[in-house]
């Protein structure tokens, strides 16, 4: 049955004009609408360029005429493009999955990679992530949002702050939450998070959007301890806060003023970017930690110098990259490298958060493997503030639907 919600404009690009087509169908049954096609790279640049539609999908293959996949990726880049990316191809699984994280490392909003021939039900699973990143183009215009709507969002405390539950492994109870950008009523329509935040990076109101979650956040906290809620809250924080001296007293000022303690608060630093300013980062990563807040290494396996820092930085938590806990179940590499990532931060002393967990089976894996904290869409959707300590409550219900026999 076909899906009447339109999920935006889709693109796919692939030279064999019948797997264009079958996968074209597909995304139309699924409500994108309309569901262009190309069959080469650089005709795919140019309907994208034209920006009429706008597009906020593209399914593309890897090996291409004329332009194959890896240099359309650097060209999206390029045009700083701000839709979602699926890569399919007939290449094995290593490749998309390195392919899968190039596009990352240059800052695309990729959802995911499939094998030819595209499973209908595996491309579904794959869109599905999209839905609390991303909306369509009547209701997400990010190629035209200014600089100006969003200074005055922060301004105005539009910006609104959802939450992902963690669960702590052994004992399958809640234990944290990490924030999530949200701008639910931009000038037309929801917006992107990964839109929100370069152009708050790219136009110096990184800061001001930081410290906007972090009290929203915050506030929140101390409403859900009032209800026997207590949750240690994440905060994501860009590189572009951590080479600012000031930083660790601002944030230490608003927790205290609003009432709560340091140990509730951990920052989440993309690893990827750490190493710019080693000095002033270490520096301030340091007065933050001598304040009592937790902080951790987001996305560990996605960066350049993962050793290094994590000997240099005085990081107590790792976050495992999605695509290592997902890609973990049919591929030996993402297994050998979760399985050591692990052991490593347990030999350091860290607490090891898994993130991206979507299945029992990724559950099992993650916890087989001696991860303390699991996030994803297995346990929870981000929410609401308001809505969380219902959720905390009717946990115990959802525990037992989830993992019903599965044994501890």
């Amino acid at each position: 049955m076909a899906n009447d919600r339109c999920n935006g404009v889709a693109l796919v690009i692939d030279d064999e004009r019948l797997v264009g087509k079958t996968a074209a169908a597909l995304l139309q049954r699924l409500g994108f609408d309309p569901v262009l096609t190309a069959a080469a790279g650089q005709e795919a640049l140019n309907l994208i360029t034209s920006g009429h539609p706008p597009i906020d999908l593209v399914l593309t293959d890897l090996n291409m005429p004329d332009l194959d996949g890896i240099e359309l990726l650097r060209r999206l880049d390029e045009l700083k493009f701000r839709g979602d990316i699926v890569l399919f191809s007939g290449e094995d699984s290593q490749t998309l999955r390195m392919a899968e994280n190039l596009a990352r490392a240059r800052g695309l909003s990729v959802l995911g990679s499939l094998t030819k021939p595209v499973a209908p039900q595996a491309l579904r699973e794959i869109l599905a992530k999209r839905r609390e990143t991303a909306a369509p183009a009547d209701a997400r215009p990010s190629q035209e949002l200014s600089v100006e709507h969003l200074a005055k969002a922060i301004e105005t405390g539009e910006l609104e702050p959802w939450f992902q539950p963690k669960i702590d492994v052994a004992r399958r109870e809640p234990v944290g939450a990490e924030a999530l950008v949200r701008w639910p009523h931009g000038p037309t329509g929801p917006v992107s998070p990964v839109v929100i935040v370069s152009l708050a990076e790219e136009h110096g109101l990184i800061d001001p959007l930081t410290f906007l979650m972090l009290e929203k956040s915050v506030r929140f906290r101390r409403l859900w301890r009032e209800q026997g809620v207590d949750l240690t809250l994440a905060i994501n924080v860009s590189m572009d806060s951590l080479v600012r001296l000031d930083f660790p007293q601002r944030v230490a000022d608003l927790v205290e003023r609003l009432g709560e303690k340091a140990e509730g608060v951990q920052f989440e630093v993309t690893e990827s970017r750490l190493m710019s300013d080693l000095v002033r980062v270490l520096d301030v990563l340091l007065r933050l930690r001598l304040k009592r807040f937790w902080l951790a290494i987001d996305d560990f396996g996605t960066g350049h110098s993962s050793l290094a820092q994590l000997r240099d930085l005085p990081f107590n938590k790792l976050k495992l990259d999605r695509s290592y806990v997902q890609g973990a179940g049919n591929e030996e590499r993402a297994r050998a490298i979760l399985e050591s990532s692990v052991e490593m931060a347990k030999r350091l002393g860290m607490v090891v958060v898994a993130e991206g967990v979507e299945t029992l089976a990724d559950w099992q894996r993650v916890e087989r493997f001696g991860c303390d904290q699991v996030q994803g869409y297995f346990i929870a959707r981000p929410m609401p503030g308001d809505a969380v300590p219902a959720w905390v409550r009717a946990w115990p219900e959802r525990r037992d639907a989830l993992f019903g026999a599965a044994p501890r």
